[in-house]
């Protein structure tokens, strides 16, 4: 976990799941984290500084234009210039195509990939001014079939991530900034126990080669790694951390 000290990160959706647990690898790791979600996680900056860590808590809605620029705001008056986003925020429904509500499709897509496009935006110029910065986009094995247990919605969002990801690899070549992708499979999150059925979840577990959900940390290990000197010939990758289920 050295390669990420004394690193500026940011986290979105750092409250619960693959986000808290991401906050948390870094922070282990001796960078400091800026955790970000639509309520406050303060239960998330609490227990990195419970344990010696550097966190600050910030309340920010990624599909807000606004509270993202105030949140890099925040993020750089409180840890300087940022060397890492996470853009891990997202929600998703399970409805059928005929129940989707007008309202939910824009707030899903708002969320997941306005989200992303937006977080990078307001934190991209400063990494540009520095040539260098690793950026971690958070898509779905959604965003390489079809969801599992969220609705069509859900679904495009996170096609729309990796499509975000590989046009930025290109965009941003010869920058000093890199970019990647991480696609996780189900993964034992709040976001899985409200949308999957007992018998889906068992499902899961029976198609994946690996016989279990991933665990938060699995996908977190592999977003630090990605954000680290350890990849530095990675830019544009789109990675599957799902226990071989395709």
């Amino acid at each position: 976990m050295s390669d990420v000290a004394a690193s500026a990160v940011i986290v979105t959706g750092a409250a619960q799941g693959i986000g808290r647990a991401v906050a948390e690898r870094f922070a282990m790791g001796g960078a400091h984290v800026i955790a970000v979600d639509l309520r406050r996680p303060d239960a998330t900056a609490e227990a990195i500084t419970s344990r010696g860590g550097h966190c600050v808590a910030v309340q920010a809605d990624v599909a807000d234009r606004d509270q993202v620029r105030a949140m890099v705001a925040t993020a750089r008056e409180r840890c300087g210039a940022i060397d890492v986003l996470v853009a891990n925020a997202g929600i998703g429904f399970p409805d059928p195509i005929l129940a989707i509500s007008e309202e939910n499709w824009d707030r899903v897509l708002a969320v997941n990939l306005k989200g992303a496009f937006l977080c990078v935006q307001a934190t991209l110029p400063q990494m540009l001014d520095r040539r260098r910065g690793a950026i971690v986009l958070v898509s779905s094995i959604a965003g390489r079939r079809a969801s599992l247990t969220n609705g069509a919605h859900y679904t495009c969002s996170k096609y729309g991530v990796i499509g975000l990801a590989r046009h930025l690899a290109n965009e941003l070549a010869g920058t000093g900034v890199r970019i990647n992708c991480v696609c996780p499979g189900p993964t034992e999150t709040p976001l899985l126990a409200h949308v999957a059925t007992p018998e889906q979840r068992a499902q899961m577990i029976q198609q994946t080669p690996l016989r279990r959900l991933a665990d938060p940390g699995d996908v977190a290990d592999v977003i630090v790694f990605l954000a680290g000197p350890g990849a530095r010939h990675m830019h544009g990758a789109i990675v599957d951390v799902n226990g071989g289920l395709y």
